[in-house]
């Protein structure tokens, strides 16, 4: 005969089968539409910069690289690539740089905790050509950059392309002409990235 007591103490005794998020195992991911895997990444800036010359400079920046492998759901992604720089005014070295060339190796960030953060940093070559360079272009900075910003679309979370507006700034040193520290520069940007 089964008495209270006994079916009391069959319900506490009985194992329980823990919740598969207290097994460890994953939760169902959101829907992300970057892809988890190695990727192809692209960007697209349109900016203006500021340095040692009163006038600025426009710039046209393209971003052309390889996406890491995700290391969990929800971390933040990292690219991998080559970024040129092409700018038009009187920025770079006051007249030195009227047009000029950059060309730099790049990492670029998004996604984490914080998925609207834009982040790259990276470095590389300058090369200009300028009012007192005649017919002929000269490699001759040494530069660093990074940039800050801020990813914004109205279907962000479901489009691998999203706009992104930010800051960068780019601290230069020029060997050939001997400068004795390196110069900054500072400018705003506004484009896409094909995350």
């Amino acid at each position: 005969m089964i008495t209270p007591h006994l079916l009391l103490l069959a319900l506490t005794s009985a194992p329980l089968t823990p919740s598969p998020a207290a097994q460890g195992a994953p939760l169902p991911a959101a829907d992300d539409p970057v892809p988890p895997g190695k990727h192809f990444v692209f960007a697209n800036h349109y900016g203006l910069s500021f340095g040692l010359n009163a006038a600025p400079s426009g710039e046209l920046t393209l971003f052309f690289g390889h996406a890491m492998p995700a290391r969990a759901h929800g971390a933040r992604r990292w690219a991998i690539g080559y970024q040129p720089t092409f700018t038009v005014g009187g920025a770079d070295r006051y007249l030195a740089g009227m047009f000029t060339q950059r060309h730099h190796l790049m990492a670029l960030s998004h996604g984490g905790l914080h998925p609207r953060l834009h982040l790259a940093f990276g470095g590389g070559l300058v090369i200009f050509n300028g009012v007192d360079i005649p017919a002929r272009w000269r490699p001759s900075v040494a530069e660093a950059e990074g940039q800050l910003g801020y990813l914004f679309g109205r279907h962000r979370a479901r489009r691998r392309v999203v706009g992104v507006v930010g800051l960068k700034l780019r601290l230069g040193w020029n060997a050939a002409s001997l400068e004795k520290a390196p110069v900054p520069m500072l400018g705003g940007f506004l484009g896409l990235v094909l995350r």
